[in-house]
């Protein structure tokens, strides 16, 4: 509900279709982990808004729920029975805990996870939940954390003490642990809270990453307008919810180190996915306009239901590469005009196909080529960005993958 402190992604293409990563390989299950501001449910004009929420679950479909600014036991079952169980009984609620201000919650899909315990981190502000959870099909277990740090431009040295509780109770975990830390941050730049957390993670493995790594200032920063969570309207609504459109990163989700090994657990980094968010609406509501990442309907559900964006990554139980995927050069990198990936030599070549998606797992790009030697790439199809290059190449007996990122500036 707060306000205060982008790289635009002007498509070039007439549309485009949003994607849920499809990861090839074998692996025994999946989960899609969400965080989500409710907006001061259900006080806030929340009976009103849960026609809103249900058309975004039902197209969102998560497995696991977080959310922040739950404001009673009451406001949990509404939004279960209501919301998430409304054509059915599939979902679950974590107990309550009535901490100081709004609170935490957590709804979890029983047909592929279960709930554990809970414990409950006090701070100077309100409480860090800490939820365990196992996977059905492996028993694999790992922490969800949900914050919602102090909001306010003014208040950074709130959230930096809230960060140092969060970091010391990571860095008495196992080494071996693996967590996500999701929630309404409230940062407004690469500040100190947010690196306390993600620093120093030579000293101590238990730090967490940001799998988007933005540096410097996002608040008011068209540069980061991907990334941004807050607000979903340019003008105030009748809820209270915050306005000024959006130009915030308050929500994210963090993950500790093991979640990017394939050795159990993995969470790949190209699931992480900003709801609704289509790079085209810096300071502007999310229905000015087309927007290209979620249908009109949707998007005008996400303007109602809550002045945040849901985030999303996906997390995979069990992953085993069958089929190896190497790292591919690509140059020059960053991109100002053209790039060129050089392929390897490879006997009975027949084709390489590119495939380029942005960090909202949005595929814009896709190219196939008969050149055995390389494959160009022009700028005239892309914006300030990072993108991640997938490319596959075929030969008379076999196929290959390879992958690498892209930035490109101007």
């Amino acid at each position: 509900m707060s306000k205060g402190f982008s790289i635009t992604l002007n498509y070039s293409i007439q549309k485009i279709y949003p994607i849920f990563l499809l990861f090839a390989s074998g692996f025994a299950g999946q989960l899609r982990v969400v965080t989500y501001n409710l907006l001061n449910f259900p006080g806030a004009m929340g009976y009103e808004r849960i026609r809103y929420f249900r058309q975004i679950m039902d197209y969102l479909k998560p497995d696991i729920l977080v959310v922040q600014e739950m404001q009673s036991e009451f406001g949990m079952d509404l939004f279960r029975d209501s919301v998430l169980n409304y054509k059915g009984d599939d979902f679950s609620a974590a107990p309550f805990n009535d901490g100081p201000d709004t609170d935490n919650g957590l709804f979890y899909r029983r047909s592929k996870s279960e709930f554990i315990d809970a414990i409950y981190i006090p701070t100077v502000n309100r409480d860090i939940a800490r939820y365990r959870i196992r996977m059905k099909d492996s028993g694999n277990e790992f922490y969800v954390f949900s914050v919602h740090f102090k909001a306010g431009a003014e208040c950074e040295l709130i959230r930096f003490q809230e960060a140092v509780r969060l970091r010391a109770h990571l860095d008495s975990l196992s080494d071996l642990a693996e967590y996500l830390v999701v929630g309404d941050f409230n940062f407004y730049y690469d500040e100190s809270g947010y690196r306390r957390l993600v620093d120093s993670i030579e000293i101590s493995p238990n730090g967490v990453r940001d799998l988007l790594a933005l540096s410097g200032v996002w608040h008011e920063n068209q540069t980061y307008a991907y990334a941004h969570t807050q607000s979903t309207r340019n003008e105030r609504l009748s809820d209270g919810g915050a306005s000024g459109g959006l130009d915030d990163r308050f929500d994210l989700i963090l993950c500790a180190p093991n979640f990017l090994d394939t050795s159990s657990l993995f969470l790949p980094s190209e699931s992480y996915t900003v709801f609704g968010n289509d790079g085209k609406h810096f300071n502007k509501s999310i229905i000015s306009g087309r927007n290209y990442a979620v249908p009109d309907e949707i998007a005008k559900a996400l303007y109602y239901a809550s002045d945040h964006l849901p985030v999303s990554v996906i997390i995979m139980d069990g992953y085993k590469i069958t089929d190896e995927i190497k790292d591919l050069a690509i140059y020059p990198n960053p991109m100002r005009d053209h790039a060129y990936i050089k392929l390897p030599h490879l006997d009975d070549f027949q084709k390489a196909k590119v495939t380029i998606t942005n960090i909202l797992g949005q595929r814009i790009y896709e190219i196939e080529s008969i050149n055995p030697r390389v494959v160009t790439i022009s700028n005239d199809k892309f914006n300030v960005g990072i993108y991640f290059v997938h490319i596959r190449i075929e030969t008379k007996y076999n196929i290959h993958n390879y992958r690498t990122k892209l930035a490109v500036v101007k």
